[in-house]
């Protein structure tokens, strides 16, 4: 073997054997609870409810359908009992997020659901959610 080939097939493989061996390794899962679609990670005031749908949906995806049904109910409750104020203050994003919300728990809550729809509407959630701290966000005038 010529020396400039053996020093490019060891050029090569120490440069792609690394790379390699980290596409082998395993990847840990990544928790989609609160970072889905335009979230935040930091704590805002809609903390709580992304909790509650992403325990729901976790539960949901676990086939702990009892567990599943009491988080959704613990999260129509919270929304309904704590967000008077948003309420009255804007009924037009209140309402978006209710409607979302209800969107996301009421198939969880029947006898039967579609896995893809449950995600889909879990994620329509999370995103109205982030109407409120926007809103929030707003220099006030």
């Amino acid at each position: 073997m010529k020396p400039w080939i053996r020093s490019a097939m060891l050029a090569t493989l120490t440069l792609c054997a690394p790379i390699a061996s980290r596409a082998q390794e395993p990847k840990p899962a990544v928790d989609q609870s609160g970072l889905a679609a335009g979230s935040t990670a930091a704590d805002d005031n809609m903390t709580p409810y992304r909790k509650l749908a992403a325990d729901t949906l976790q539960a949901y995806q676990a086939h702990d359908m009892p567990t599943a049904k009491k988080k959704a109910r613990e999260l129509e409750v919270a929304w309904d009992t704590r967000e008077k104020a948003l309420q009255k203050k804007s009924p037009e994003v209140w309402g978006q997020i209710d409607k979302a919300m209800d969107a996301f728990i009421k198939p969880v809550q029947g006898k039967s659901s579609d896995p893809a729809k449950i995600q889909t509407a879990y994620d329509a959630f999370i995103a109205k959610l982030q109407l409120a701290v926007a809103r929030d966000a707003e220099p006030k005038r």
